[in-house]
This record gives structure tokens, sequence and C-alpha cells, in this order.
């Protein structure tokens, strides 16, 4: 019985319950703010969805006037034939660059937004759970001895050469499976990191068109790696000529973020099993 009340404690606790009193739980994502005490992943997801979604109703308009333009052709002779053609013929062009504007302006945000989590997380899981002058052993990476080195994941160590490199990517993986945080990470991670940081190193150096030969090595590594839905392109003739993410691909980076600090908070509730906050309540 909860005695100062004097009601039974199934309905005490129901009370509580109703009440919002009692334990609160936190949910993965909010205990990701454990390791990232430093960056606020959620204003900053606010505000690069704005441009995106700016950036989508923008497509649209163009598709509906590329669509218009054309049905107005097809109904047209003459002079107002050709001149609605032109159009047409313009519009497709330039909206050929603005979809690649609007890729690298994703690529803009979303790229340094994953850099900057990753990194900023592996030094929060340093402070918070290793200390900032361990390095953990029983893994490979072990073999960089200087802590920077070990929890920079811009850096890939490779055991049999004893010598480290710049390799994001493999770096991410390679940190995180040293420190156990790869076992909460999203199974297509690897898939979504590799496209993206491939793609933004092409882009950053290549601008909007790339050379010939970059254009055909990407596209080919895009059917390789089977990024179909992620990249699309336009060609002249047969030959690819400008390369951008598709909306499917930018939506789910965006989304993947989620999952991300959900992964990380599921992380840090696996080193404090105690993942309840206890509300003072009145009796």
């Amino acid at each position: 019985m909860a005695e100062s009340a004097g009601i039974p404690d199934d309905l005490y606790e129901q009370m509580l319950k109703d009440s919002g009193m009692g334990s609160f739980e936190m949910s993965d994502r909010d205990m990701a703010c454990a390791i990232l005490p430093d960056l606020d992943y959620e204003v900053q997801l606010i505000a690069i969805s704005a441009p995106l979604r700016h950036n989508d109703e923008a497509d649209a308009d163009t598709d509906k006037q590329i669509k218009e333009v054309e049905e107005y052709a097809r109904k047209t002779s003459g002079s107002r034939n050709q001149q609605a053609v032109d159009e047409w013929v313009d519009l497709l062009h330039g909206s050929t660059y603005q979809s690649t504007a609007h890729s690298m302006a994703a690529l803009g945000m979303l790229a340094p937004f994953y850099e900057s989590m990753f990194f900023q997380a592996f030094q929060g899981i340093r402070k918070r759970y290793f200390g900032v002058a361990m390095v953990p052993r029983g893994h490979p990476r072990a073999g960089m001895t200087d802590p920077d080195d070990f929890w920079d994941c811009h850096l890939l160590y490779n055991p049999n050469t004893k010598k480290k490199e710049k390799k994001l990517v493999p770096g991410i993986e390679q940190l995180a499976d040293a420190v156990g945080l790869a076992a909460h990470l999203p199974t297509d991670l690897h898939k979504t990191l590799e496209a993206l940081f491939s793609y933004r190193n092409k882009m950053f150096h290549g601008g909007f068109e790339w050379p010939k030969n970059e254009c055909e090595k990407f596209t080919k590594r895009i059917e390789q790696e089977q990024w179909q839905a992620w990249f699309s392109f336009a060609t002249h003739g047969d030959e690819p000529w400008i390369i951008y993410m598709t909306e499917a691909f930018i939506n789910h980076c965006f989304d993947l973020v989620h999952k991300l600090l959900d992964a990380f908070g599921a992380f840090c509730k696996a080193q404090n099993p105690i993942d309840t906050i206890p509300i003072a309540t009145i009796k």
C-alpha cells in the first residue's frame, strides 16, 4: 500500500503513469547527447531540411514547366511549334544543371554533417567511457599507440604494414569496431557512406562537369556497387556527362542520420545499464 496516500500500490503506480510522474526512460535518440554534448544535431537537421524541401519544390516546378511546354509544342505547328521546342530544349538543358546544383547543395550539407557527427561521437566516447589518454586494447587498431591517432576516425590503421593512412569510411568502421559501436550501427551504413563520400570527393574536386574519364569510371562504379537508385546522369550521346544524386538518395541520407542517433544512444545505454532518470514524486 502507498502508506501516506492509503491507496493500493498498483493504482498508485497507474496514477503516477497517467500524471507523467515516476520514472522517465530516455529514448536512444535523446541518450546520444551523452557523447555529442557540443553538437546540436536536432537544430542542424531542421536547418538542413528547409533548403532540401525548397529545392524539391523548385525541381517540381521545373518539371511542371517542361511538361507544359512539351504539351503545348505537340498542339502547335510552324513558328510557334519551333519556339516551343526551343524553349523545351532550353528547359531540359537547364534542369540538368539545376538538379546538379541541388545535388551539390545537399551534398555540401549532408557530407560534412556526417563527418562531424562521427568525429565528435568518437571523441565523446573517448572522454566519457575510456579516458582521453587511453588506447583500448584487444583490437588491431591498438597498434596506433598515440591516443589522438587512435581516436581520429579519419585515419585507418594497417596492422600488417604498421602504418596509418587517411581513409574516412574504413577509418570510421575500424574505430567503431574497436570500441564496440559497430554492433549498434545500421546495416546499410557502409554502402551509404561509400556512395556519399565517394561522390563528395568527385564533386568537390571536379565541380558540375567532370573530365570524361572520371564520369565513365564513376558510372561504372554506380553499376558495380548497385547505386543505380541513388545517382542519375545526363549523357552526350552515349557518354555520361553530368552525374547527380537522386532525391531518393538525398532523403535516404537524411533519414539515416536519425538511425545513427538511435545507434549512438543505444551504445551509450549499453555502457550505462541504468537507463531511467528518477523523478521526484509527492506522497
